[in-house]
């Protein structure tokens, strides 16, 4: 994954939704979990923006990873951020293989 702010915002809001999900098949209970996890992302998202800006790939790369943990439970949806290719856009499983 490139280490550009819309890598991270992709992430983020991944795992955003999928925490949205969740909160929704568990209401009522689950509250300070969704609260606790949601500002977990937030917090890596926005200091892996940080690092971005400030040219600091170790950082960077450290704190998208940490993202990419977060997001491993939900690895197999089908929106998972390692489905997509690098400009963001999902794999077409469409395209046939062109036969003579």
């Amino acid at each position: 994954m490139p280490l550009d702010p819309q890598t991270g915002v992709r992430v983020y809001q991944f795992i955003a939704d999928r925490l949205d999900d969740r909160r929704r098949e568990h209401y009522p209970a689950g509250r300070e979990e969704y609260e606790a996890d949601w500002a977990a992302a937030h917090d890596l998202e926005k200091a892996f923006a940080e690092a971005v800006h400030a040219d600091d790939p170790g950082t960077a790369e450290g704190l998208l990873q940490e993202l990419n943990g977060m997001a491993a439970q939900w690895r197999c949806h089908p929106h998972h951020p390692d489905n997509h290719s690098e400009d963001g856009s999902q794999p077409d499983d469409t395209e046939m293989d062109s036969q003579p």
